[in-house]
């Protein structure tokens, strides 16, 4: 479970380093101007250096950390958030040897400050929802987590059946069939075209019907240190370019090291929801039961569903934010189930008739915030 979350945050992740790798200097000849944080969450950073980090970093990795540094000796340092530990190592073997440099003192600072984190989110996505006061596009996906090793098919007293392979094999072949029919109309809801300011929200927005975006509190996050699984933080990642002398070339310290300043400031708020539906609830739409039903009508010619149901793992939520202006620019929300449903097999699989199977999905809705032109 752990790796699944972290690669769902990993890969939210990957989208803002690509988007700050390819961001390009000013040809101007005076600097820039240096970026500014408006509202400061008192984030928890990481000061590593090359001496610690060569001890448990690949080559690769370590020249790429300290691409910007010209002399590599032992004091040199650099600055992670957890954000960034986890984007650029969380699914490596490294990952804890990374981790095991932060003394414990440090990593407390990385939930010092959840409440004022907690607050800052709620007071910006309740005011998108309540007061459309950004424009609004949403997709959403749901998928089923074939290589996690947990599906599993059981005779109706819950003994293994003979034949898991050969139902697994089926149930791979036609799961994405089958099942995104139940998500299917999840998807059916996504839409090309924003949403205008000012706009209701209320049927569009998490939780569906709901005044309000989020009624989290810190009782309602999940948290496992031995999995690293914190239950919300918060990092900003700056867009670093040159700061440039009088001559317009690139500016060096003392040391004939290049300067570098931001340019931009992206603040990305990570916030794991305990796996009980009440808290569930306060940040996602949980599906009636007749809708689903409603919905694996269209499987019939796999299997007939019978009766399920839903339990949770811990649900994700991710949210990135201009840090210079406090507009939010995305959530996505990760609503990861264990389902488990009577469904009774027919056509090529009729001979196993009325089986339970128990499999992990998850829902998945992002939703994009424009502001170009809120304010005209």
């Amino acid at each position: 479970m752990k790796t699944k979350m972290r690669k769902i945050v990993s890969a939210v992740m990957a989208v803002v380093f690509m988007a700050a790798a390819f961001a390009g200097c000013s040809a101007n000849t005076e600097s820039p101007v240096e970026a500014k944080v408006k509202t400061d969450l008192n984030d928890a950073s990481f000061v590593f250096t090359y001496g610690q980090l060569r001890t448990v970093l690949s080559g690769d990795k370590l020249a790429t950390l300290f691409e910007n540094t010209n002399k590599k000796t032992d004091d040199k340092t650099v600055e992670l958030s957890y954000y960034e530990i986890v984007a650029k190592y969380g699914s490596d073997e490294c990952f804890e040897d990374v981790l095991a440099l932060i003394s414990d003192e440090d990593m407390a600072k990385l939930t010092a400050n959840q409440q004022q984190v907690l607050d800052y989110y709620n007071s910006l996505l309740n005011d998108i929802k309540e007061n459309g006061s950004a424009r609004v596009s949403y997709s959403e996906s749901f998928w089923i987590d074939n290589g996690s090793g947990r599906i599993a098919f059981k005779s109706p007293d819950g003994e293994l059946l003979d034949g898991q392979d050969e139902l697994l094999a089926a149930f791979r072949l036609y799961s994405d069939t089958m099942l995104s029919d139940i998500g299917g109309y999840l998807m059916n809801r996504s839409q090309d075209e924003a949403t205008n300011y000012g706009d209701d929200l209320t049927d569009i927005m998490y939780p569906f019907g709901e005044k309000a975006a989020s009624y989290l509190t810190l009782a309602d996050l999940y948290t496992d240190e031995e999995t690293h699984t914190y239950p919300i933080y918060s990092s900003v990642v700056p867009t670093l370019v040159h700061a440039l002398d009088e001559n317009g070339d690139n500016a060096e310290d003392e040391e004939g090291e290049y300067i570098f300043i931001p340019s931009e400031l992206n603040r990305t708020i990570c916030i794991t929801v305990k796996p009980e539906e009440e808290s569930v609830k306060k940040a996602f739409t949980v599906r009636d039961q007749e809708t689903v039903f409603e919905e694996f009508e269209k499987a019939s010619a796999y299997m007939t569903l019978n009766s399920y149901e839903i339990s949770f793992d811990p649900c994700t939520i991710t949210a990135g934010i201009n840090a210079e202006t406090d507009e939010m620019t995305y959530v996505t929300f990760n609503k990861n189930m264990l389902v488990t449903a009577s469904v009774t097999f027919t056509g090529a699989l009729e001979k196993y008739g009325t089986v339970t199977v128990e499999f992990p999905c998850t829902s998945s809705l992002n939703y994009q915030f424009g502001w170009s032109d809120a304010a005209e």
